[in-house]
């Protein structure tokens, strides 16, 4: 009866440490490449219906990160919030964000649910003064169990998806 028993225990402590792997989704409304830009301007905003003080920061902390991330690409000299004149400039409008802390994660474990953040990209050239595309993109944490993930994950998923996307049409 011993052996059934462990057999259980260690199924149950399988599906308690496992759970469901981070994603991240792109979808297009059309494709379209991106030429050399040497200026980028980066705004990060909201569509949320209410955004409290947790929100904003997690907002700004995306566009800060952002930045950072392109900056480390070598795609573009300049990348910046506030450009006099860009060239190209990357729109982004948060359209989602569920905040899991790791608190909550703590607190309620997989009851807590997964984290996401999703939003609309838009790329605006400003030499020939078109709107070069829109894309959307979802950053998903892990989830499922206790040691699931955070906001900080959905927020890497999210920010990872971006920048490849633009890598891929800068390069292409």
């Amino acid at each position: 009866m011993k052996v059934p028993l462990r057999i259980l225990n260690l199924l149950l402590l399988t599906l308690f440490i496992s759970g469901c792997a981070a994603k991240s989704i792109i979808q297009t409304e059309k494709d379209f490449k991106l030429r050399n830009y040497k200026t980028v301007s980066v705004n990060v905003g909201s569509f949320l219906p209410s955004c409290d003080e947790e929100c904003d920061k997690e907002i700004k902390n995306i566009e800060t990160l952002l930045i950072e991330k392109i900056k480390k690409t070598a795609l573009f000299e300049i990348v910046s919030v506030e450009i006099q004149n860009p060239e190209l400039t990357i729109n982004i409008r948060i359209t989602e964000l569920r905040i899991v802390s790791a608190k909550d994660r703590f607190l309620h474990g997989a009851l807590a649910g997964r984290a996401k953040v999703a939003g609309t990209i838009e790329l605006f050239d400003h030499i020939n003064n078109e709107n070069l595309g829109k894309f959307i993109v979802e950053g998903i944490s892990s989830g499922g169990t206790v040691f699931a993930g955070t906001t900080k994950q959905a927020v890497e998923k999210f920010i990872e998806q971006i920048i490849n996307f633009i890598y891929e049409k800068v390069t292409i």
